[in-house]
């Protein structure tokens, strides 16, 4: 079933709090003008579809109200800390601990029958149980599924992972380290395993010692393998996904998970057809999903099947962009990604956050479709200031060289 036209999160509590302070601080609100430009090109884009049916004008409300709170509060908390993202990364980082350690207890809990300590739903809204795998509980902390504890712990999980690698401890100690990897692996979520092999192959590439490359290669291969030959949800998942994509099974006889990733990949290939220069809008997915999703199941599809999983945001951050911003999101989401990315050379702390985030990045592609889930905005500002942060430093060396020359 599709929500309302518009959600009030708890979080925009906050954040209306957080504009109050900072206006009766600071008396005005200071905001990026190329992120008002390319919130207003897109917007409009996207009004011009409302007038042409593709797209509904609570649905583009909805999105790009959203965009602009989350855009203007995380940017100005990042320039009230004066553009430290070291510090932030490392408030982060020690939240990612805490709900790591609560998704720990929860398995603990759920071992010894502690029911109170695994069912939080008689607190969190929407929290579910989401089932076991061998013999133990797919682990989702604080989280509503175990693939959005993934998501949202994707850059710890990096560092993480580097740390284990290098034997280091970069911003976490390897206690810190091994036990949030830990709190991953226990959510048995292909999501979260999909995670560590991006953040192994980011290692690979970024590092030139052999020993360290053949290191990730074996945990790489290892580690694949055992999620696909011991884990049946996972090897069920892969199964179903590959035996679509291949042709050889129908749409609807897969599992749901499967289910949601095909049918809105169609979807959305379906709709970037029909708008392939600036998309339906956003917020336009689940109405382009209502409009084609008969093609590919039929008319008279199994009464069993369930055909509104993950309709809002697509399920993949690559399916909505697609779907509702076409080229232009595509090449204006890349282009950031590439302009702004931090190389091992320049700095190999700053590479750490910003690979860090690059994982997460990837992992939304995939996976998480939503705009705004979990500071998805503020991860976008900290990449842009990283970026920005090492630019400005090289021009600094460079001035000061040319400086010492002419002196």
């Amino acid at each position: 079933m599709l929500r309302t036209p518009f959600e009030f999160y708890v979080g925009y509590i906050f954040m209306i709090l957080f504009l109050a302070m900072y206006v009766f601080s600071f008396g005005k609100l200071k905001i990026n003008r190329v992120f008002i430009f390319i919130l207003t090109l897109v917007s409009l884009l996207s009004f011009l579809n409302v007038f042409w049916g593709n797209n509904s004008i609570f649905l583009l409300f909805k999105q790009s109200g959203g965009f602009l709170i989350n855009g203007v509060v995380y940017y100005l908390l990042i320039r009230v800390n004066k553009n430290d993202i070291n510090k932030l990364f490392c408030v982060y980082l020690k939240l990612a601990f805490i709900i790591a350690m609560i998704g720990i207890f929860q398995e603990l809990s759920f071992l010894i029958g502690f029911k109170y300590g695994y069912d939080y739903s008689y607190f969190i809204p929407k929290f579910s149980n989401v089932g076991t795998a061998l013999g133990m509980l797919r682990v989702t902390s604080i989280l509503p599924e175990p693939s959005h504890f993934g998501a949202a712990m994707a850059p710890a999980m990096f560092v993480s992972v580097l740390n284990i690698i290098k034997k280091e401890s970069n911003f976490l100690s390897r206690k810190a380290s091994f036990l949030i990897i830990i709190s991953i692996l226990l959510s048995f979520s292909l999501v979260s395993y999909t995670g560590i092999v991006i953040a192994l192959i980011l290692i690979m590439f970024n590092n030139k010692k052999i020993t360290l490359i053949v290191a990730c290669v074996i945990m790489l291969f290892v580690f694949i393998r055992f999620a696909y030959l011991y884990l049946p949800d996972i090897r069920i998942r892969v199964d179903d996904t590959v035996s679509v994509i291949t042709e050889n099974a129908p749409l609807g006889k897969g599992n749901l998970s499967t289910f949601a990733f095909c049918s809105n990949a169609m979807v959305a290939y379906k709709s970037f057809l029909n708008n392939p220069l600036f998309g339906s809008g956003i917020g336009s997915h689940s109405l382009s999903y209502n409009r084609y999703i008969a093609e590919f199941i039929g008319p008279n599809p199994d009464p069993n099947l369930t055909i509104s999983l993950c309709v809002e945001d697509a399920g993949s951050l690559f399916f909505r962009l697609i779907s509702e911003t076409g080229l232009l999101g595509l090449f204006l989401f890349f282009y950031f990604i590439i302009r702004f990315y931090v190389s091992k050379s320049k700095n190999e702390h700053v590479w750490i956050i910003s690979n860090s985030i690059v994982c997460l990045f990837v992992m939304n592609l995939i996976r998480m479709g939503n705009y705004f889930y979990c500071g998805f905005i503020f991860f976008i500002w900290a990449y842009y200031f990283t970026g920005k942060s090492i630019v400005n430093a090289i021009n600094s060396n460079i001035k000061n060289k040319l400086n010492i020359v002419r002196k």
